[in-house]
């Protein structure tokens, strides 16, 4: 009885040894080509901003974390705002990025839906949205790895640059 069951397996093997890789040889070559396209379109491809004037700098604005804030202008006086974040190398968390939430969101698990996606929190500077610019409210450090708000700063506004909203 394990005789003709052996001898069976033996020649299902040897089928399957055969059919297998001609089976993958024939899906790699009928495999489509990987599309290409020749440039980003224009309304994914975002032009670089520089800022060049900082107007303040803060390190006590997260209370649990040790992160220093630079607000950054492209004018003297005038302009875009843009944000640039900078930790100790010790403050290690994976996949870090930053939201601002007008208002004074409440430390949840979840990013507010109001909360505007500004990037990644190692990028060079960061270009605030007009929202943001008018409105006082705070800023999420959201760690997506962990799938958890690392930290919300203190409220403060751009208007007058250095002061806590109301």
């Amino acid at each position: 009885m394990i005789r003709p069951l052996r001898q069976r397996h033996y020649r299902a093997f040897i089928v399957l040894g055969i059919f297998l890789p001609a089976a993958f040889a024939i899906g790699i070559a009928a495999r489509k080509p990987a599309p290409i396209i020749a440039e980003i379109p224009a309304a994914l491809s975002r032009e670089p901003q520089s800022f060049e004037f900082i107007e303040w700098q803060r390190a006590g604005l997260f209370a649990r974390s040790p992160v220093q804030v630079r607000l950054l202008r492209d004018g003297k006086n005038s302009g875009r705002y843009g944000l640039k974040f900078s930790a100790d190398k010790n403050f290690v968390k994976p996949d870090l990025i930053v939201y601002w939430s007008a208002g004074n969101p409440a430390m949840t698990s979840t990013v507010p839906e109001n909360a505007i996606l500004l990037g990644a929190f190692d990028a060079e500077a960061l270009p605030l949205p007009v929202a943001a610019e008018k409105s006082g409210g705070s800023l999420l450090l959201f760690s997506l790895a962990d799938g958890e708000i690392v930290d919300v700063s203190k409220p403060f506004s751009f208007q007058a640059p250095g002061t806590t909203a109301n």
